[in-house]
């Protein structure tokens, strides 16, 4: 007879699947958090001893070495032969210990054992720290002290990173902001760390964890959550371009390309010494017509792209197809309040002994989870103020007083690419269509 033993600990280990042992097996004794199947196990195989028991591995018979061992000991002294799959072991291998390569082998075997509750034990107390949204292990971010059970805001060193993002939400040039802090607050950071800083949730008040797991609302946070979306938008408009081109003090920079070659186009600056003026030339980079598309006039080109906004983007949000944000928002608002007194009802379970402590904190932890979840739905959500938006992009005053980083932004927005459709070589005329994030293919 074979019967097969598995253990799980909820906490740092997933729910086995159905696990193929290769063999029939007669029973499966498994343990979820506590070892009452073995205990079981034990007393069954004291009155009907099987032949053979499966284990993946030897650590699952205790927390410790020393406990795994003392079981170890009472199930072989019913004659029982333990398989264990990981560790290459069965019992009556190291039965009798007659020479010194086999003593080696059981020597390793209970090193890497020890090495595995070692590191079972790391995890387990990262993941308690979670259950209890304690904040991770190790150094506080940048801007941050840590206190007794959670983050809290460094008044030293805080008002240099919210002028960081600030600084940033200005102009959205990452390089700019590492430069800005470098010359007011002699503050030098990498461009890796800026970025890190910009997509860090524990600025934004949550706390996030190595196996990318996110509690909301766990400390103070340094930015709102409407200029962390601002944020979230402003960098993945720099993917759709070039990264040399996402912090350009031009706001046409990154986004002009030609509609026949799929040429992308660079910005020069042109100074001619008769005369006082510069000037602004977009010209194609990868052209590899026979016929070479011409530089165009930077200003030219822009001030048609501000008259086709103007004309084409009140009509695009009129007739957008898609959901109304405001509607989704409500909706998501609704699921995150109905796991909230969710939440409220665990604690009374608790108190009357319905629920173990340790099985509650994982449903809480389990429930800020997909309440995180859902705050960065909402946080990703388009604006809901869209008609009014439309109503200001169609107003060519409101672009002649921005400046270019804020054109730049703006553009970045609501444009995926500029396109440059070449009419004439010769007398440099061309057309312009604009590809509107927003739109659908049918528009």
């Amino acid at each position: 007879m074979i019967i097969a033993y598995t253990y799980t600990d909820p906490i740092i280990d997933k729910t086995p699947d159905a696990f193929n042992w290769g063999c029939e097996i007669e029973a499966v004794y498994q343990d979820i958090g506590n070892r009452k199947q073995l205990e079981n196990l034990i007393l069954d195989s004291n009155k009907n001893p099987p032949n053979y028991l499966l284990i993946r591995s030897l650590s699952e018979f205790g927390n410790s070495l020393a406990e795994a061992t003392q079981v170890m000991a009472k199930i072989e002294i019913l004659e029982i032969e333990i398989i264990a799959i990981e560790e290459d072991y069965n019992s009556s291998k190291f039965k009798i210990i007659k020479d010194s390569q086999t003593k080696e082998k059981l020597r390793i075997i209970w090193e890497n054992l020890n090495k595995k509750y070692h590191s079972r034990n790391l995890q387990k107390s990262h993941s308690n720290n979670r259950l209890n949204t304690l904040p991770p292990p190790g150094k506080a971010p940048f801007g941050y002290l840590k206190g007794k059970d959670s983050y809290v805001i460094n008044r030293a060193t805080s008002p240099i990173i919210k002028d960081f993002f600030e600084r940033f939400l200005l102009y959205s040039s990452v390089s700019d902001s590492v430069r800005y802090l470098e010359q007011k607050y002699n503050k030098k950071i990498a461009l890796s760390t800026a970025i890190n800083w910009l997509k860090n949730p524990v600025y934004r008040g949550d706390l996030a964890y190595k196996n990318k797991e996110i509690i909301a609302d766990t400390h103070t946070p340094i930015i709102s959550r409407e200029e962390a979306a601002q944020i979230d938008r402003i960098l993945k408009s720099h993917r759709l371009v070039k990264p040399r081109s996402t912090s350009a003090n031009y706001a046409l920079s990154g986004l002009v390309k030609c509609k026949i070659c799929k040429s992308s186009y660079k910005i020069t600056k042109v100074t001619n010494k008769q005369y006082p003026e510069k000037y602004l030339y977009l010209i194609p980079t990868q052209c590899q017509d026979s016929v070479r598309c011409k530089s165009i006039k930077y200003a030219q080109v822009f001030e048609e792209i501000i008259n086709i906004i103007c004309r084409d983007f009140p009509v695009l949000i009129t007739n957008i197809n898609a959901p109304d944000p405001q509607f989704i928002q409500n909706q998501l608002a609704q699921e995150i309040q109905d796991k909230e007194e969710i939440l409220i009802k665990i604690k009374p379970l608790i108190i009357n002994n319905i629920l173990d402590e340790e099985t509650a904190q994982f449903r809480i932890y389990k429930i800020n989870l997909e309440i995180a979840q859902l705050k960065q739905k909402i946080a990703q959500l388009p604006p809901d103020n869209l008609e009014k938006i439309a109503s200001t992009f169609s107003n060519a005053q409101f672009w002649s007083d921005l400046s270019p980083s804020e054109c730049r932004f703006y553009l970045r927005e609501f444009i995926k690419v500029i396109n440059i459709i070449p009419v004439n070589n010769k007398d440099k005329t061309f057309e312009i269509t604009l590809d509107f994030i927003f739109a659908t293919k049918n528009q």
